[in-house]
């Protein structure tokens, strides 16, 4: 039987393609992670370090790793899992075209030894061998709060961590303090670090002395500057208290170290995920108010109370004698007004954020953008917080021993802010002041002056004249607060491993 030369390398390429086939599939590492009790474990993170690839369990526990066929070479390599909480588990694998099922169980590690956390920029350890006191904040808490300030979010989440909000104000700042106050002529506020980058967290006060006497007597509530950081963002945060956390950061460190780290794409099928919060807020307590006498002291009407008769306006600088409301007792037909409640309405606040994520074994990427608006529950418009956050985290590994990469986070943040506090234009203290036969929802005059229960009909002669305390509606309504902050936080970095011994970051 005689073959041609053609047929020959027909059939030797025939009884190679198989082995040729195989040898361009794809490794996939698939399984499941479980507690002990065999319930699935979502969250956890599998990876092979020694390439660079990894993925993290969904909600029922079950992964999937994908190995590209030109990196599948027959190699052994080490499959690890971790979730915080758990202790860490291994397994040795050979990397072979196809699927391998791999399942993990892992045990809980309430000591959370064998952890490794970051304590710098650039620096890692192991729990056990961290000369300092330091507290871990997962991810998942943070969400689950709801907060649309990442401070605010930090409260009961980590012990001798004390957080106080100002107010309930949109936009209101939140302080936090490690440990209590150790500062006699600092602020006491912790260093915050996102990524290995400080940051600042002050809070610019609109609060001043006015110097007669009586205290702060004007201002607004306005925001600390970590609220410009999107929660949804955070992927974990490490809270350092010891001394040893100076050695890293310096004086600035010496009220303690807030450190955030946030999300970052993983090798796989890119994600799109959306998560969507909606919050209302109502005040349901307040202050019983008397409704029976009116305006005066004593159960006596003032002796000059302004009214549409300019020579009534003449006294003690255009104002009555008593800022009280228990004068007289009203008659029974008077209509009185609800001064404790009126000036609230039901709050709303919607906070939505679209992430996409992914990547190769070489290039990851995670992007965000989030919209939170809040509007508040005092009456008007000059009681709202908008922020619009965007972040893009990207790296890309260049050779096997040189990474570069960035992360940029913008945000834009606007508030509407009332007056607060012991303060004459305060929207509770002129309200609850106001005697209960004078409607306070009429602030203004037929001519567009500024009316209170002192004023009530105001004319040109009162024009410039303190109101004494103002009208709700009127500073709810007419005054503008605002405030307006851009922002970008971000790096740019290089990971190059020059030699087995020598990195530089």
């Amino acid at each position: 039987m005689r073959l041609s030369l053609g047929r020959i390398f027909s059939l030797a390429a025939l009884a190679v393609w198989p082995s040729i086939a195989s040898a361009q599939q794809p490794a996939v590492i698939s399984g499941q992670v479980t507690r002990e009790d065999g319930e699935a474990l979502a969250g956890a993170t599998v990876a092979i370090p020694t390439i660079g690839f990894g993925t993290t369990t969904r909600a029922d526990g079950r992964y999937a790793l994908t190995i590209p066929a030109n990196r599948v070479q027959g190699q052994q390599v080490t499959l690890s899992v971790r979730a915080i909480g758990y202790k860490p588990d291994t397994r040795d694998i050979t990397l072979t075209p196809g699927e391998t099922a791999q399942n993990f169980s892992l045990s809980a590690n309430p000591l959370q030894l064998g952890e490794v956390v970051v304590t710098g920029a650039g620096t890692s350890l192991e729990v056990e061998k961290l000369g300092s006191v330091r507290n871990s904040v997962d991810s998942s808490l943070i969400q689950r709060s709801n907060e649309s300030n990442v401070v605010t979010a930090l409260a009961a989440k980590a012990p001798n961590v004390e957080v106080v909000s100002t107010a309930g104000d949109p936009g209101a700042n939140t302080a936090i303090r490690i440990r209590g106050a150790n500062t006699l002529g600092g602020t006491g506020d912790p260093l915050f670090v996102v990524d290995g980058v400080p940051i600042d967290n002050s809070t610019v006060t609109t609060t001043t002395f006015d110097g007669t006497g009586f205290g702060n007597q004007q201002g607004t509530t306005s925001p600390n500057r970590a609220s410009d950081i999107n929660p949804a963002d955070i992927e974990s945060i490490e809270i350092l208290k010891g001394a040893a956390a100076g050695a890293v950061y310096g004086a600035r460190a010496g009220q303690g170290v807030v450190l955030i780290t946030t999300k970052k794409g993983r090798p796989g099928t890119s994600s799109v995920s959306l998560r969507s919060n909606l919050s209302v807020n109502k005040v349901f307590r307040f202050p019983e108010l008397q409704r029976r006498f009116g305006h005066g002291t004593g159960g006596a009407t003032p002796p000059c109370v302004p009214s549409d008769d300019p020579a009534l306006l003449d006294c003690g600088n255009g104002e009555p004698e008593t800022q009280y409301s228990w004068g007289p007792e009203l008659a029974a037909e008077t209509p009185t007004f609800d001064h404790a409640s009126e000036v609230f309405e039901t709050g709303l606040a919607t906070d939505n954020t679209l992430t996409i994520s992914g990547g190769t074994d070489r290039t990851l990427f995670y992007l965000s953008g989030g919209y939170l608006y809040q509007d508040g529950t005092i009456v008007g418009p000059q009681n709202s917080y908008e922020r619009i956050a965007v972040r893009l985290n990207g790296s890309h590994r260049v050779r096997d021993n040189l990474t570069i990469g960035g992360n940029v986070a913008y945000s834009n943040a606007n508030g509407e802010f009332v007056q607060k506090g012991s303060n004459f234009s305060g929207i509770l203290l002129g309200a609850w002041r106001t005697p209960p036969e004078f409607d306070n929802r009429e602030y203004l005059s037929a001519d567009g002056m500024h009316r209170s229960y002192r004023f009530p009909n105001p004319s040109a002669s009162s024009f410039g004249l303190s109101r004494g305390y103002d009208n709700p509606f009127f500073t709810a309504n007419v005054p503008v607060s605002t405030a307006i902050a851009d922002r970008i936080i971000g790096n740019v970095n290089a990971d190059w491993t020059a030699l087995s011994w020598l990195r530089f970051n």
